[in-house]
């Protein structure tokens, strides 16, 4: 899974909630049925790129610190559609260009190449599928 998920490059975490899902979209699985066979000289070169990334020194226990959540969303993350949602057709791509609102009631403003459209927070995680990935620029072209 970690080759894996820096062979894509999204984080670790994103790829355990898509294969842990027993919703995730097919799209997820004849990605998995593509990719590469994971060779000895990838495995090499990941493993090599995962040890020249420095870790941080460990720092004496104290107490615990409070860590806060990053955002669900954020302006700029590329979306998916999961299945057809009015501004766009299964398999293509977005981005979330604005978010207004707050949890339960939270927005989202999805740019699609043919339109965009707010989404309720609910329906977004229906027609939607977030990719770990960042676009450029909140402009979507």
């Amino acid at each position: 899974m970690r080759d894996a998920a820096q062979y894509l490059g999204i984080s670790r975490q994103h790829l355990y909630n898509v294969a842990a899902s027993n919703d995730r979209p097919h799209l997820w699985d004849c990605a998995v049925a593509g990719m590469p066979e994971c060779t000895v000289q990838i495995k090499a070169t990941l493993a090599a790129s995962r040890k020249a990334v420095a870790k941080p020194k460990a720092k004496p226990a104290a107490k615990a610190p409070v860590v806060a959540q990053p955002p669900e969303f954020e302006v700029g993350d590329l979306v998916m559609a999961t299945k057809y949602a009015g501004i766009a057709e299964e398999g293509k791509e977005g981005v979330i260009a604005a978010l207004r609102g707050s949890q339960a009631s939270l927005e989202l403003l999805v740019r699609m190449p043919d339109g965009e459209d707010w989404f309720p927070v609910k329906d977004f995680h229906a027609c939607f599928a977030t990719t770990g990935r960042q676009h450029k620029n909140a402009e979507f072209n």
